[in-house]
C-alpha cells in the first residue's frame, strides 16, 4: 500500500476518535475523501479490529474499539442527531418540560417532537410523568448527558451546545 493510503487510514481513524458515532456521509463530507476510498479504509480498519460499526436506524456509526461502553455508544449516537441534542440541551436548562414547550422551544412540529421524544424514551434518555393533564419530560441521567456534551463539544459543531457549555461553566 502506498504511504498516501496509510495517511488516509490514520486520518479516518483519528476522525473516529474525535467524532465518535460519526456516520459514513458525515465522515466523507468532513474528510473530503472519495466514497470508494473511505469505504476501502473503513473496511481495513474494521478487519484490523481498530474500529467497530453499529447500526443506528438508517445510519451505520463508527467507534474506536475499547473506548466506549454500550451505553456511551448509544448516548453518542443519540446526541449526534441534532434535534435530539437540542431537546437534551433544552431539558438540561429547564429540568422538566411538557411536549408543547419542547416543540415551541425547538420550533418543531408536534408530530416531529413526539417522534424524537419517543426515540429518547425508548433509549432511556428521558422519562415522562403525568402532572394533571400534562405529560412532563425530563432527562433520566442529566450528569451523563452533560459529561458527553462537554467531552465531545468540538465534535458536535453546534452553536446551541457552545452556548449551553458557556452557561454551564459560569
Amino acid at each position: 500500500m502506498r504511504v498516501q493510503g496509510l495517511e488516509q487510514r490514520q486520518q479516518i481513524y483519528e476522525h473516529i476518535l474525535h467524532f465518535p458515532g460519526s456516520h459514513f456521509r458525515e465522515m466523507q463530507r468532513h474528510l473530503r475523501l472519495p466514497v470508494g476510498t473511505l469505504q476501502y479504509h473503513l473496511k481495513s480498519l474494521l478487519e484490523d479490529g481498530l474500529i467497530i460499526q453499529k447500526r443506528d436506524g438508517e445510519y451505520v456509526r463508527y467507534y474506536a474499539i475499547g473506548i466506549f461502553t454500550e451505553r456511551e455508544k448509544q448516548l453518542l449516537s443519540l446526541l449526534r442527531q441534532k434535534p435530539i441534542r437540542h431537546i437534551a440541551v433544552l431539558l438540561l436548562t429547564n429540568d422538566e418540560l411538557n411536549h408543547k414547550r419542547v416543540a415551541s422551544g425547538l420550533k418543531l412540529s408536534p408530530a416531529t417532537t413526539s417522534w424524537y421524544l419517543d426515540k429518547m424514551l425508548g433509549s432511556k434518555l428521558v422519562k415522562k410523568k403525568r402532572k394533571g393533564k400534562e405529560v412532563i419530560y425530563s432527562l433520566i441521567k442529566p450528569d451523563e448527558v452533560v459529561k458527553a456534551i462537554i467531552t465531545y463539544r468540538s465534535s458536535f459543531l453546534d452553536d446551541i451546545v457552545d452556548r449551553f457549555i458557556e452557561m454551564w461553566e459560569r
